[in-house]
């Protein structure tokens, strides 16, 4: 049962919207949604899905850079491992790429990660979701992001996003800090009974995040995610005992360790929990067993996640019964994708599929149609051997 091959597939898949950041825009359409596919392969010929889906302006991590490292280090570090052995696969992969405060290039371990996952439980037989151990939810519903300059445009997009069957929406600011509130309102008041969250990506001062938490308070609002920069403990802690509502964190939920430390200086009361922020399902599933021990709210997110990340999560985040609309966001901007029959969701609510692992089949010649470069780095234990 150990692991025999491992294949790396760079794609660009096509987008049809751009998400603004305070940052700037986090891709280009022509830059498209560019990830690092993993087919893992065991000794016995079965088979697991994983990917590393970077965002420039949101990890330290690009495209370029988790192929580099899984193709050089971290996927020779796991030819010949026992499939079954996830917590020994971090800990080679952790020697290879050594951990800080997340746990070391997150987002390219978590391909592995979730490859690992997703062999094993075809092996099995079971779904990732019956591998947590928990069914709680069957289905989990989606948010509608709204990233507008206006509040007439986040009125717009918010009806589009109910005709599609949104009850959520997570509404992007910091960038237009002056209008900030006003856009809220405007989502708040067209989506009347919808779950409605701004989230900063750490835009405000603490000054600026007081000053809109006391204004979304007014709203009816009832979590602010990620408002002040994620190494500023002291805004953080601060910032909860001058609102009533609901502090969120999630650039700050980056490892274990870190939230450990929040934890014990009572700095936090929500998680947003990204699968690719900490490394993989590993990772994530120990964080939301944190986090629930130690009486936080767990909310889901993602980054922009292509079918096999967005499928990761729903298994997990419907394993840990987060009723709430999660940010996965993927079917909202990617316009293609290379799965063989496409995810299964109803009016925005994702299902969790009940086939073996993921619950999904990649369609491997639409891999070569969206291919970034000329050729597909296969590993393999006779090259590791070399």
């Amino acid at each position: 049962m150990k692991v025999e091959r491992i294949e790396v597939f760079p794609v660009r898949l096509p987008t049809k919207a751009v998400l603004t950041l305070p940052r700037g825009p986090s891709r280009t359409l022509a830059e498209g949604k560019r990830i690092v596919l993993v087919k893992m392969t065991d000794v016995d010929g079965n088979i697991g899905w994983g990917e590393a889906g970077p965002s420039r302006r949101w990890s330290a991590e690009t495209t370029e850079s988790c192929a580099t490292s899984i193709r050089e280090y971290l996927a020779p570090a796991l030819l010949g491992h026992d499939v079954f052995d996830i917590a020994g696969a971090h800990a080679k992969m952790n020697r290879e790429l050594a951990t800080g405060m997340d746990p070391g290039q997150p987002i390219a371990k978590c391909a592995l990660d979730l490859a690992l996952h997703d062999l094993l439980c075809r092996r099995l037989g079971i779904s990732l979701q019956s591998w947590l151990g928990a069914k709680r939810l069957d289905r989990i519903r989606l948010a509608r992001l709204v990233s507008a300059a206006t509040p007439e445009e986040a009125a717009d997009l918010t009806r589009a996003g109910l005709a599609e069957g949104y009850e959520g929406f997570k509404v992007k600011v910091g960038h237009h800090k002056h209008l900030d509130l006003d856009i809220v309102r405007a989502v708040v008041e067209t989506a009347p009974g919808c779950y409605v969250w701004p989230d900063a990506n750490q835009g405000y001062s603490l000054d600026e995040a007081i000053r809109m938490a006391r204004g979304l308070e007014r709203l009816g609002v009832p979590l602010f995610e990620q408002p002040v920069a994620m190494s500023d403990v002291y805004a953080m802690k601060k910032l909860l005992s001058a609102t009533a509502m609901t502090i969120g964190l999630d650039e700050a939920a980056i490892g274990i360790p870190f939230v450990i430390e929040l934890i014990r200086r009572e700095a936090v009361e929500c998680l947003a929990i990204k699968v690719s922020k900490v490394g993989g399902i590993h990772y994530a599933r120990q964080m939301c067993d944190l986090a629930l021990n130690a009486g936080l709210k767990l909310i889901g997110s993602g980054l922009q996640d292509a079918p096999i990340g967005f499928a990761a999560s729903v298994h997990l985040f419907a394993a840990y019964g987060m009723v709430e609309p999660v940010d996965l966001n993927g079917p909202q901007f990617i316009a293609e994708d290379y799965l063989e029959s496409p995810f299964p969701i109803e009016r925005m609510t994702a299902l969790v599929p009940a086939s073996p692992g993921f619950g999904i089949a990649v369609d491997e010649a639409k891999l070569g149609r969206y291919a970034l470069g000329p050729e597909t780095s296969r590993l393999n234990r006779s090259r590791r051997a070399s």
